[in-house]
């Protein structure tokens, strides 16, 4: 016998009594009927009954149809003749009131169905299935009734764009299934801070969107904000381990911000954008100053594809000098860009806009190559051997081409590999330490050597720097500029050498400007130095003439770097 629990119930909107009945009993002749009929006289009492969650199905005659309405149940019609024609738009069948009980049951079964894989199919179209929360599409549609409501009313509404800050690396460094606890994680944290009624969606992998209704003043805004950085702050727990993560948040107001879905949009994401180039976790909102600098940043990445192209960049040279012997024994490859109408720009003004757009891998190759050739025609002038040195990002060190393309390069220019030398910053090698070592191993094969860039600004351990195949370790300049002047600036950098040459690695002092802070790194057994006390980077025929000079000052005098 099939119990109350297991009992569907099917809803009939007809004001005549007695059918209800007849309706029931041919329901109930069929042994194991798994539905139980309830009748309304109007729609009024109808929602009441739906209200109450546990009505399947509504069978209804013709006069209720023009009150139909999208309350997420199927809705059939029933009919007093037999009908072949194509339902309404309002239900999804029709039915014979005097079709047969089992047909009748058929038409149930079919009607629940067919809801079920509609509902299931609107659900993978609206929401992210990892987190629940709507997806771009959902958002899109919301923030469209939302914007129209605002306009409406007169009340305010707010888009939010939530970006995590090196979400990738917990990807590349813990595994997809760490990166999705985490994002599950956010969302709760999210839910946690806003109220019902704000709608949160996942844009992308690690991008959220927020939209915020009638938050009734700014500061209201304001105090979410805050709230929302601060609590993405906290750390994430990761294998019983806390990792802390930030965010960028960008936020855009209607109309202000945009007064379509799309402006909206993409101002919010703009914002969002201005908040990631500041240290930390930080939110911005977003106005028509970002708007301006987004177009100029648009001109100066095509200004940037065309000097590409249109041979604008140049490779400066600045020398590395042996403390020990006074002899320029290396060179650091710097690139400039020689701007038609900027003038020589430096690596800082456009190097990171390389990176973002991806323009730094066929950069780096540009680089290396005129680093080879120049170091070919060093050697057709009979300059004693020497170290040239080209800084390669971590970017471009994940391209596939990068060995052939090097291996290539060698070939082509016929120079000794083991003077030619790649520079990598602690940041590049510890994004993923096991791809990098495969790498250099791989480069290393071809005879090139290694130095480490920028060292002491990074996080690198001990155990790193012990596998890597590096000869070379570079002290910042930052740490070298107080080494005069701070006890702490000097004994941190004589740490930094001993460590280096307790792994038997040759250490270079960058930034070196006075011949005090010379004379300091020569006290602590530094092993070169390079800086404007030396000389500025110059271009490479100037560069020519300048190493002839100073090797023929140290012929005639012993004082030049002393």
């Amino acid at each position: 016998m099939i119990s109350e629990r297991q009992m569907q119930r099917v809803l009939l909107l007809d004001r005549d009594a007695g059918a209800s009945v007849q309706l029931g009993r041919r329901l109930m002749s069929v042994a194991g009927c798994p539905f139980e009929l309830v009748r309304a006289d109007d729609w009024s009492e109808a929602r009441s009954l739906i209200e109450t969650g546990d009505i399947e199905v509504i069978l209804t005659r013709s006069e209720f149809l023009s009150d139909a309405c999208e309350c997420g149940i199927p809705v059939i019609h029933l009919v007093v003749e037999p009908e072949f024609h194509r339902s309404t738009e309002a239900t999804c069948d029709s039915l014979w009131d005097q079709s047969s009980a089992s047909e009748l049951i058929r038409c149930l079964h079919y009607a629940i169905e067919r809801q079920a894989l509609k509902s299931a199919l609107d659900r993978a179209s609206s929401y992210d299935p990892l987190t629940g929360v709507c997806n771009r599409f959902m958002v899109q549609d919301r923030l469209k009734i939302g914007m129209r409501r605002a306009l409406r009313t007169n009340q305010p509404l707010a888009l939010m764009f939530v970006d995590l800050d090196n979400f990738r690396h917990v990807n590349e460094t813990l595994g997809h299934g760490a990166g999705d606890s985490i994002i599950k994680e956010v969302v709760a944290r999210l839910r946690g801070i806003l109220r019902n009624t704000d709608t949160v969606g996942r844009m992308g992998s690690d991008e959220f969107a927020i939209i915020i209704e009638d938050y009734a003043r700014s500061s209201n805004l304001l105090q979410i904000a805050q709230k929302l950085v601060g609590e993405l702050a906290e750390p994430f727990l990761v294998e019983q381990e806390g990792l802390l993560l930030g965010c960028s948040v960008g936020i855009a107001t209607y109309p202000e911000g945009g007064q379509t879905v799309d402006s909206l949009t993409l101002h919010a994401n703009m914002a969002m954008l201005q908040a990631k180039n500041q240290r930390g976790c930080n939110y911005h909102f977003y106005d028509d100053r970002i708007n301006l600098q987004a177009n100029n940043l648009i001109e100066f990445e095509t200004s940037l594809r065309h000097a590409l192209r249109g041979n604008q960049l140049e490779l400066h040279y600045q020398p590395r000098v042996n403390l020990a012997t006074g002899r320029i024994v290396g060179l650091e490859g710097l690139i400039r860009w020689r701007h038609p109408e900027r003038g020589l720009l430096g690596p800082n003004e456009f190097i990171p806009l390389a990176e973002e757009t991806g323009l730094i891998v066929p950069m780096g190759y540009w680089v290396i190559a005129r680093a080879c050739h120049d170091l070919a025609k060093l050697h057709r002038r009979n300059h004693p051997p020497i170290h040239v040195a080209v800084n390669v990002s971590f970017r471009q060190f994940q391209d596939s081409q990068l060995l052939p393309t090097v291996k290539r390069l060698l070939d082509k220019t016929s120079i000794d590999p083991r003077w030619l030398e790649f520079e990598l910053t602690e940041t590049a090698v510890m994004q993923n330490p096991d791809q990098v070592l495969a790498t250099m191993q791989g480069m290393t094969g071809l005879g090139v050597r290694f130095s480490l860039d920028d060292f002491g600004t990074g996080f690198s351990s001990f155990m790193h720097l012990q596998r890597l195949p590096i000869d070379l370790l570079k002290i910042d300049r930052s740490f070298v500029k107080g080494i005069s002047d701070t006890r702490s600036d000097r004994q941190l950098v004589a740490a930094m050498i001993e460590l280096g040459h307790s792994l038997d690695l040759e250490v270079v002092a960058e930034g070196v400007e006075h011949r005090q802070q010379l004379a300091e790194l020569r006290a602590l057994g530094c092993d070169q130095v390079q800086g404007f006390f030396i000389s500025p980077a110059l271009p490479f025929d100037e560069l020519c003439y300048f190493m002839d000079a100073y090797s023929m000052g140290r012929e005639d005098s012993q004082l030049s770097v002393s």
